[in-house]
């Protein structure tokens, strides 16, 4: 097999290359090799939750794979056919479950079976979407293309220990479908969910109270909100606010640090969302817009979206979809408001 050759250095030079070509191989049968994977990074190479994600897609895809350990600077991935099953990954740090579960939800959505997932890691840390965006917000928008994942918080991970576990199950993929998100249409609803483990203060409470306070003062909005415990083996407080549109959908999350309020921690998300909703051409947030691009490919239909801004993200897993033959592009500057088009990507294309 000719094997599709991919700069890991490229875009915003982080793993979104390396999960974006995962996903699309396994479901495609096109293999690539990727190499300067992260290479501007202060640590490059492959870090513990990359190879987790490389693990997930290989096992769900029986994949030959050649450079899969911490550090490494290039990967070789031969995909072999998508087969459902049970499977479990371990990353053994905070790293990002969620992202996992990204990359390979969508892959197993293919197989003519269910699956069941387990991973363990990270539920809630920096720069990744937490379980609740993942589980509220983009499997609810990946559910109007026929994927429909069903995801469980078994325990919460907070940096620097993890130690979380979500179980998640996906069927096969209902049916070819298209998606259009360049509308939000009317707002219907606010609602958050706040929760906290291992603190002290009734910090989740006074978070959801300083947020829904902030909304109605400046906009006279109302919102509903869910105050959880979560069970964790470490201390750690988190927010999320979602804006339910007609067809777009938003949602801000925060998370808690040492030293901060619990108020400051509502506040900033609540604040996010009221920017969003002063662009009234935006559909969708950011973070959605470019973990939507994979699904929208393997959807069988494509589609568009609309968001608040353009991210070198968004254009990174643009530029790979293009490098595996599927017609995606965004509009816009980044950092400012624009847009993502994809087109469809024939299933098992690169199968002999």
């Amino acid at each position: 097999m000719d094997l599709l050759p991919l700069d890991g250095a490229q875009g915003e030079g982080g793993g979104q290359v390396l999960r974006t070509a995962l996903a699309l191989a396994a479901a495609t049968g096109q293999g690539f090799r990727i190499d300067r994977i992260r290479a501007g990074r202060l640590r490059p190479g492959l870090r513990p939750q990359h190879l987790a994600a490389v693990r997930a897609a290989a096992m769900s895809c029986a994949a030959e794979v050649h450079g899969a350990f911490d550090g490494s600077p290039d990967l070789r991935f031969v995909p072999g056919p998508v087969t459902a099953g049970e499977f479990r990954f371990d990353i053994g740090t905070a790293g990002a479950a969620t992202l996992v579960l990204q990359t390979v939800l969508p892959v197993l959505g293919t197989a003519a079976g269910s699956s069941r997932v387990v991973v363990t890691g990270g539920t809630h840390v920096p720069r990744s979407p937490s379980h609740h965006f993942l589980s509220r917000h983009w499997a609810d928008v990946v559910g109007r293309m026929g994927l429909v994942p069903r995801l469980r918080l078994e325990q919460a991970g907070f940096y620097p220990r993890g130690e979380g576990r979500i179980e998640a199950e996906v069927g096969p993929w209902a049916r070819p479908a298209t998606l259009d998100l360049t509308r939000r249409g009317a707002l219907l609803a606010v609602r958050g969910v706040s929760g906290a483990a291992r603190l002290k203060g009734d910090v989740a409470r006074r978070a959801a109270d300083a947020a829904r306070a902030l909304l109605w003062e400046q906009r006279r909005m109302d919102s509903e909100w869910e105050v959880t415990d979560l069970p964790s083996a470490s201390p750690g407080a988190f927010l999320l606010v979602e804006a339910v549109f007609e067809t777009g959908r938003a949602a801000f999350g925060s998370l808690g640090e040492r030293g901060l309020a619990a108020e400051v921690l509502g506040e900033r998300a609540a604040r996010r969302l009221l920017r969003f909703l002063d662009d009234e051409e935006a559909a969708v947030d950011p973070w959605l817009a470019d973990q939507l691009a994979v699904p929208l490919a393997l959807a069988g239909g494509g589609g568009r979206l609309q968001t608040s801004e353009v991210t070198a993200h968004l254009e990174t897993v643009a530029a790979v979809l293009r490098a595996f033959g599927v017609a995606a592009e965004t509009w816009g500057r980044r950092g400012g408001p624009g847009g993502l088009s994809v087109g469809a990507v024939d299933r098992g294309a690169g199968r002999p």
